[in-house]
């Protein structure tokens, strides 16, 4: 990664007294947003539309998601698309965002997108007698071993098919060695560092070569039709068993006879890595293919071998659970497959590893929490992250705790899409804490987290890193790289739709994108806390475009530089507050609060827009003026729109 250039050039801030009036405008036909980008890039000599981006600033390649290609050439876009993946979500079906996920993991030159494998009728039929009496239960285990047995194996055999032995072993090993970090390289030398960058970009280099030939696509489509399905058969049991139709006993009835010679392995729900738990507190340990469990306060020691790669659905309707994880890849884990878990109720703790809790590793992995007041704790990789694959983490309600070290809620690696989709609840978001940013700082972390799309400069474009919040105080938390942020060909998003929240990074965070990539912060409404060192709240670095939307509320932004709508290296900042009677506190005015710097002769663009209230600043703006920054092209405009918060939360 590029470090953070510094700048030196001297600005003389002219302040601009403007009349209030905005004579021959009429804002109310435009979003306020819309109407502000369109008011000050007038003023500055602009039109919203000179923030674009051609796809050939750099060589294209294959790895690149259509959608960021398209943002890039029109990154103001980026407001839009957050909007349709908060309306994305239908309460109770986990299917239909994930399905919209996928339409959106399109590469840019991909001519047709295969769907999952389709078994003939001898393969649905005929493998298993029936252990179980109850119609409804066998269905879904039919369904269920149908999927695990026949289409996910034969699925990911599509996704690799051209793929030598070894070229899959390399998925698994040297691969995995781009993603995670061990502690013990804090100690290494800078000559024992720049080997292992050596080997790294070596393995890059390598799987560059033939890392085109992967198609993901049949067994994230296959992992998205089996939920849909299976969601059907839960459903009918459930209303069985709450109508008062049938009891879980019932449900549970075993046939009547059974051969003397009875053979677990020929029986639907009694085959090797299938377990069916009653209400009871259940304990399960091991390497699964299938859980369905029908409540209790259960325990879950899981672990997956990912040389011999398997789908995995585990389904508990209730109770206070605790998920374990023995190794990597368990918990809503989709290695080389689909993981699928789903958790309808209770206040669950999950404990994984890496590659966990919603963690699509060339594969699909998906968590589904149904409610309660959750515990998520991971390593890397972990809570919604995606790579050649999609990862996605979905909580519908209850005070929920997030807590990982890197690569993580909201993470989209190359072919990646990662999301946490929270649908309610006062939460809190850690990331980082344990990895160090060794190159920039001896006492800060990376965290690389929280709607963080990364791709590997220059050879693979990223992906989509998302968080979608839907209601609560929350508190997001990190270090560096964070918080609607991204590098290289990549889009990340927090999109937070209410609740008085607190945002704290450090460095490369909260609406900030880095080298050919977008990122984005939108905070519909409460009395918001932004908190950042440097490259923050609205900044592009490096033709790129970062951008922070704040819509309602009395809020705070503090930063010491290159923040609050600045545009570095020929990269485009975007500060808006629609709202609220707001703060502004910056330590360098030189390069803060609508500033673009002049580099490769053509400039950068910062665009500072408040629209009402009563604002305090310590930097460039002042309450009720305009005012250019001596750059190219920044400034920025405080002006009453509409009266301030006439909109409430949920109108």
């Amino acid at each position: 990664m590029l470090l953070p250039m510094s700048v030196s050039i001297r600005i003389a801030i002219v302040l601009v007294l403007l009349p209030l009036a905005l004579a021959g405008e009429n804002p109310e036909q435009l979003p306020p947003e819309q109407f502000g980008l369109q008011h000050l890039t007038e003023y500055l000599g602009l039109m919203p539309g000179d923030i674009s981006f051609r796809r050939d600033y750099t060589e294209p390649d294959s790895f690149r998601f259509e959608i960021v290609a398209d943002l890039m050439t029109h990154p103001l876009g980026m407001i839009n698309y957050c909007t349709g993946l908060r309306d994305a979500h239908v309460k109770g079906q986990p299917e239909i965002l994930a399905g919209v996920l996928f339409t959106d993991m399109a590469t840019e030159y991909q001519s047709e997108r295969l769907g999952p494998y389709h078994p003939d009728i001898t393969e649905i039929q005929g493998r298993y007698n029936l252990y179980y009496t109850n119609l409804s239960l066998n269905r879904l285990l039919t369904r269920a071993a149908v999927y695990i047995d026949v289409v996910f194996p034969r699925s990911s055999e599509m996704m690799l098919a051209w793929l030598s032995s070894v070229q899959r072993k390399f998925l698994t090993n040297e691969f995995r060695e781009l993603i995670v970090m061990r502690q013990e390289e804090e100690s290494l030398s800078m000559q024992g560092l720049d080997s292992l960058e050596k080997l790294e970009e070596k393995y890059t280099e390598e799987f560059a070569a033939f890392g085109t030939m992967i198609d993901m696509d049949p067994v994230v489509a296959a992992g998205i039709d089996c939920l849909r399905e299976l969601l059907l058969e839960v459903k009918a049991l459930q209303g069985m068993v709450r109508s008062g139709q049938m009891t879980v006993a019932d449900l549970l009835k075993e046939a009547g006879y059974l051969p003397d010679d009875f053979d677990a392995e020929t029986y639907l729900g009694k085959q090797s890595g299938w377990k069916v738990g009653g209400p009871g507190d259940d304990y399960y340990r091991g390497d699964y293919r299938f859980i369905l469990d029908f409540g209790g306060d259960d325990v879950y020691d899981l672990t997956y071998d990912p040389s011999n790669p398997h789908g995995v659905v585990i389904i508990d309707f209730g109770g206070d659970d605790h998920y374990r994880a023995e190794s990597d890849f368990t918990c809503g884990s989709g290695c080389l497959s689909v993981g699928l878990l789903l958790d309808f109720s209770g206040n669950d703790r999950y404990d994984a590893r890496s590659f966990g809790l919603g963690s699509g590793y060339f594969g699909l992995g998906i968590l589904y929490d149904g409610g309660g007041d959750d515990r998520y704790n991971g390593d890397t990789h972990v809570q919604g992250a995606g790579s050649f694959g999609m990862g996605l983490l979905i909580d519908e309600g209850g005070r929920d705790i997030y807590d990982a070290a890197l690569h993580a809620q909201g993470f989209g690696f190359v072919e990646g899409v990662g999301v946490i989709y929270d649908t309610d609840g006062s939460d809190s978001y850690y990331a980082g804490g344990k990895y160090k940013d060794q190159l920039r700082y001896e006492d800060h972390y990376l965290s690389l987290s929280q709607g963080f799309g990364y791709g590997l400069r220059p050879w693979m474009s990223g992906g989509v890193g998302a968080i979608v919040d839907l209601g609560g105080n929350d508190n997001y938390c990190a270090d560096i790289f964070a918080q609607g942020c991204s590098y290289w060909w990549s889009l990340g998003i927090i999109y937070d739709s209410s609740g008085n929240d607190s945002y704290h990074c450090y460095q490369y965070g909260q609406g900030t994108a880095t080298h050919m990539s977008l990122g984005i912060i939108v905070d519909d409404f409460g009395n918001d806390v932004y908190y950042g060192k440097g490259l923050m709240q609205g900044c592009g670095h490096d033709y790129s475009c970062g951008l922070i939307l704040d819509r309602h509320g009395d809020d705070t932004y503090t930063a010491y530089d290159l923040s609050q709508a600045a545009g570095s290296a020929n990269g485009a900042g975007v500060l808006i507050d629609n709202e609220g009677d707001d703060r502004y506190l910056i330590r360098n005015a030189k390069n803060s609060q609508g500033y673009g710097n002049p580099r490769r002769d053509f400039g950068s663009i910062g665009l500072f827009i408040d629209l009402g209230g009563t604002d305090q600043y310590a930097g460039n703006g002042r309450d009720n003026f305009y005012w250019k920054t001596d750059s190219k092209w920044g400034g920025g405009m405080d002006i009453e729109l509409q009266p301030s918060d006439s909109m409430k939360a949920g109108d």
